[in-house]
């Protein structure tokens, strides 16, 4: 078969793929999609609305170089998005190209290397950029309409958008495959180095930022805020990507020169290409060994044991039985041992934190009326939706998962109900912690008083023991014991109820809980009201969610028992 060949059967079989999916999602996972959608477009409206606030602030204050501040801004938003695509489409090309199922029997036809890397490529690509998209598109779209753009710079935008992930992608599409062929076989020693040394040069770059920002804020003049937006210049550098889409959005919005506009496109479309070339022909070389090498496994058997991190989680919930913790342990080992489960939750949360601390730098930076509230509120809302994905998609279908082997956990001294009990405060617990560490950390750095702080952590600890409750209690309830795949069980019926679920818990534990709040304190803010302390009404919503969090755990927990009882396996 001739490579024109296989590329007519490629995109043949991407098209009945296609197909097929959007029919099947349509006829069984239409209320999912439609709540996909729906999500999507309301974080992609929250942004907006954010920004639009944002930028009408800035462009009415007094503050000096206000075109600066903006390119500063777009330098570094493009530069965390391109680092997220960095990481996130590595990670999810390791698990189609190396891990799936489909690879493996992709690998045993005559398919070209090549092109089966191709395919899986577009597919990463894609799915990873959805994110950039929805949470970059918001903000160039707000720029445009607070700042009075020429009408060909909304054209342009799907075009520097998708000129800019193709660079990211092959860039860790070429690292992922050459990691997995060269790094010797001790490849958790090799992470392990390189995360201590970004770690430690992370800690240097924030130590110098944070001085920077202090001496821009104390001496409130244009060369102290240059001075802190130079701490930026790896973002802001010639040679960087996402400066070529500052260059070009920024020259676009201005209305300058089509070579100012014209020549960043053309960078980044001629670079992305270029990668993506090199990126194929580097799969061509090296993706079959490298399968080899990663499918084989080393020369050494592998030896499992407990770790720190095991002891930790044993620890945290040492309130259960023996048994009952080591089956969370035994969860919890199963998700650390997995880096596509727990990778992305991380960079995620990094980046957050990162925004947020950026945010309250330029905030504090004289820039009048952005009410910490809103902020403190839209982060909460989309912390809470985070762990309502999260969760949705790890925790559901651990239940069903058993299925198959559940006869190994029947020779432990364990019940089904205790079963159920593990699963529940690992997932409670793993909940908790992330939650309350994105909230409260992510609030300190934006200055929301402590009680603002406070009836948040309290409402993010209900959502978490709440959301816990509802994918472990639905996941027993309405099990799919006949499928193996994660990702299948959790677009299913059963995933598609668990989803609309959870998501509508979320948004009466969080009106109930923490817009009184927020009402009050925007009534405070624009009509100028003076008290010191938030009215009584405020804390009503308090016990009213705690309540309803408790009905949410113990109602889907006792009905996944009984009917686990009632299970032959």
């Amino acid at each position: 078969m001739t490579a024109i060949d296989q590329a007519t059967v490629f995109r043949r079989l991407r098209r009945t793929l296609a197909v097929n999916g959007l029919r099947a999602m349509l006829e069984t996972g239409r209320l999912r999609f439609y709540t996909m959608i729906g999500t999507s477009a309301l974080v992609a409206a929250f942004v907006f609305g954010l920004s639009a606030f944002g930028f009408l602030e800035l462009f009415g204050s007094r503050i000096p170089a206000k075109g600066l501040i903006v390119a500063g801004l777009f330098d570094l938003m493009f530069f965390t998005l391109g680092t997220m695509l960095l990481f996130s489409t590595g990670i999810i090309l390791y698990a189609s190209l190396f891990a799936s199922t489909e690879a493996r029997f992709l690998l045993a036809t005559p398919a070209r290397a090549d092109r089966i890397f191709a395919m899986k490529f577009q597919d990463a690509v894609l799915f990873s950029s959805w994110g950039f998209v929805v949470l970059g598109m918001p903000v160039l779209v707000a720029y445009g309409l607070t700042a009075g753009v020429p009408a060909y710079y909304y054209p342009l935008l799907p075009l520097f958008l998708l000129g800019f992930v193709l660079l990211p992608g092959s860039i860790s599409a070429i690292a992922c495959l050459l990691f997995l062929r060269y790094v010797p076989r001790s490849r958790k020693q090799v992470i392990a180095v390189a995360g201590a040394i970004l770690l430690a040069l992370l800690a240097y770059w924030i130590a110098r930022t944070t001085s920077a920002s202090r001496a821009a804020l104390l001496e409130n003049n244009r060369d102290a805020l240059e001075s802190f937006i130079g701490q930026f210049k790896l973002a802001r550098n010639p040679l960087a990507p996402s400066h070529w889409m500052t260059n070009g959005l920024m020259e676009a919005a201005r209305g300058e020169t089509v070579r100012g506009v014209l020549l960043p496109l053309a960078l980044l479309w001629s670079n992305g290409l270029l990668a993506y070339l090199l990126a194929a022909l580097a799969a061509r070389r090296l993706y079959r060994t490298a399968f080899d090498r990663s499918a084989g496994g080393g020369g050494r058997a592998k030896r499992y044991r407990g770790n720190l991190l095991d002891r930790a989680m044993e620890l945290l919930v040492f309130y259960l039985d023996r048994p009952t913790r080591v089956l969370v342990v035994k969860d919890f080992r199963t998700f650390r041992r997995d880096p596509a489960q727990w990778a992305i939750l991380v960079i995620f949360a990094a980046l957050m934190l990162l925004g947020v601390r950026n945010f309250n730098l330029f905030s504090s930076a004289d820039i009048q009326g952005i009410d910490r509230y809103i902020i403190g509120f839209v982060n909460l809302a989309g912390i809470s939706v985070l762990l309502c994905a999260g969760l949705s998609r790890f925790i559901f279908p651990l239940i069903s998962l058993e299925g198959r082997k559940f006869w190994i956990l029947g020779l432990m001294p364990v019940s089904r109900r205790q079963i159920l009990v593990g699963k529940f405060a690992f997932a409670a617990t793993g909940a908790i912690l992330i939650g309350l560490a994105l909230v409260v950390g992510s609030e300190l750095l934006l200055g929301l008083p402590i009680e603002g702080v406070l009836v948040h952590a309290l409402t993010i600890i209900t959502v978490a023991i709440g959301l816990s409750g509802i994918n472990v209690g639905l996941g027993a309830y309405l099990p799919n014991f006949r499928e193996t795949d994660p990702s299948k069980i959790v677009v299913g019926f059963s995933g598609t109820v668990n989803m609309v679920t959870g998501l509508g818990f979320v948004l009466l534990v969080v009106a109930m809980m923490a817009l009184p709040m927020h009402v009050a304190a925007t009534l405070r803010h624009f009509k100028n009201l003076e008290f010191i302390a938030f009215p009584w009404w405020v804390y009503l919503g308090l016990p009213l969610g705690v309540v309803l969090g408790a009905v949410a755990t113990l109602l889907p927990l006792r009905a996944g028992a009984r009917s686990l009882e009632r299970v032959e396996f």
